[in-house]
């Protein structure tokens, strides 16, 4: 049962000096202590947000399957056996019937709170539910039942995992309260429209840029999109967590067993698995892991980039990274660079090819696709890394492109308003072949 915590909310005294005395201290840390003149005070309204919990139980009892819904917002990506399955943040899996492409079925939901995140092997679908890892029998994907847990996996995964009370479970959603003003002493050029937290909750000056999604959650046998954060080698699943990643031996899912969590840093974004290594895309450049010894990961080397937004996706001696202009990633960059990793103790920038604000991305042969933000699908000749700028083939500017899947000539891809599919055997013409909107598409 979803309960709010009735003693939560502070009075706007307690609220007052809670906001004045994080905001001094982040001064003090962040820019070291100055003064500011009293011509620097300003009047701030913030309005509050106080968490809502639901129980543990409730929690781990959700699993279920239901009658297909209509996809509201996109996630994760994973194709398997000709069908998609496709994430819904928060909530759970879309199962899609895409054993013809031109006209994708529907066909069942998965419920699985606090998911945002898949990976298949054989017939079995692994997701993130709040803190749990879950483990659901897909041999029918119209009769999925959960098989197997470990509970408490996901040490970081809660972005404000410290308001976690256990007696009321865990943080799923949050409730706007009240609006107080407050005379704050700021010096020009220092903002803090992302929010602050107080005791109990969070309070932000713009309500726009609070989104309580985002607030309970951290963001190979069958094909994941770039931007995934989990990945399938032989019978291990690699997750990450936070800063760190950690193995998980799935030979048996009823009885999984998590091996040593290895840290590599706060800004880990996507990773991609490469025979007994994985490869990390991070804010700040890209992490090579060693897994031939599944349950003990060992960092190899870290090929370093200035900050930006960085999916992944290697093949043979070559990485191929995008990096994009982000408001999380502290990056002023969009490009694809092509890293030589037949060294992979000293990984080689070979190739930098300004692009627009790329985001996913997947190679198939020689193709090389580029969901490019704004700019819409591209696609490339990449025989020749140097010159895959200049070998563009098609450029698809009519939707928002997010992250790719090209497998057996059809490129399944993830836009901001839908899924859409291309026929791509003949490259010459590619054929558009059907589009699911999302409710919340343009």
């Amino acid at each position: 049962m979803k309960k709010e915590k009735e003693h939560l909310l502070p009075s706007k005294i307690e609220i007052s000096i809670g906001i004045v005395v994080y905001i001094t201290l982040l001064i003090a840390l962040t820019f070291g202590v100055s003064s500011c003149s009293s011509e620097c005070e300003i009047e701030q309204t913030y309005t509050y947000f106080q968490p809502v919990y639901t129980t543990i139980d409730e929690l781990r009892s959700s699993v279920t399957l239901t009658a297909p819904q209509e996809i509201d917002s996109m996630g994760k990506l994973f194709y398997k056996d000709g069908f998609l399955y496709v994430n819904e943040p928060n909530k759970g899996v879309h199962v899609i019937d895409n054993r013809d492409p031109s006209n994708p079925i529907n066909q069942a939901f998965i419920v699985i709170p606090g998911s945002f995140d898949l990976a298949i092997k054989e017939n079995i679908l692994y997701s993130d539910s709040y803190i749990d890892l879950v483990a659901i029998d897909i041999s029918s994907p119209q009769e999925a039942v959960e098989v197997g847990r470990v509970e408490e996996a996901f040490i970081g995964y809660n972005s404000y995992g410290f308001y976690v009370d256990p007696e009321l479970g865990l943080v799923t959603d949050w409730q706007e309260t009240s609006e107080v003003s407050v005379t704050e002493s700021s010096c020009e050029g220092q903002s803090y429209g992302w929010g602050v937290y107080y005791a109990n909750g969070i309070a932000v000056n713009e309500v726009s840029n609070f989104d309580a999604t985002t607030a309970v959650s951290p963001t190979n046998p069958g094909i994941g999109g770039s931007m995934s954060r989990f990945a399938i080698t032989n019978n291990h699943l690699f997750v990450m967590d936070g800063s760190e990643i950690f193995p998980v031996e799935i030979d048996i899912p009823s009885s999984m067993e998590v091996g040593n969590r290895l840290f590599l840093d706060w800004g880990i974004e996507t990773i991609f698995p490469k025979g007994e290594n994985i490869f990390i895309g991070a804010t700040n450049g890209m992490y090579i892991v060693d897994v031939s010894s599944p349950l003990s990961p060992s960092l190899i080397s870290i090929y370093s980039h200035i900050n930006s937004c960085d999916p992944v996706v290697v093949d043979g001696d070559y990485a191929y990274v995008t990096l994009r202009f982000g408001n999380t990633c502290a990056g002023f960059t969009n490009q694809l660079e092509v890293i030589d990793i037949s060294d992979l103790e000293e990984p080689q920038l070979v190739a930098v090819h300004e692009m627009t604000n790329p985001h996913g991305l997947g190679k198939d042969g020689e193709l090389l696709f580029i969901c490019d933000g704004s700019a819409g699908l591209r696609v490339f000749d990449a025989s020749d890394y140097q010159t895959i700028k200049e070998n563009e083939i098609a450029n698809y500017t009519d939707l928002f492109a997010y992250d790719i899947i090209p497998f057996n000539n059809v490129a399944m891809l993830l836009a901001e308003d839908g899924l859409y599919q291309y026929d791509y055997s003949n490259i010459n013409e590619i054929k558009f072949l059907s589009k699911i909107q999302f409710d919340n598409g343009n």
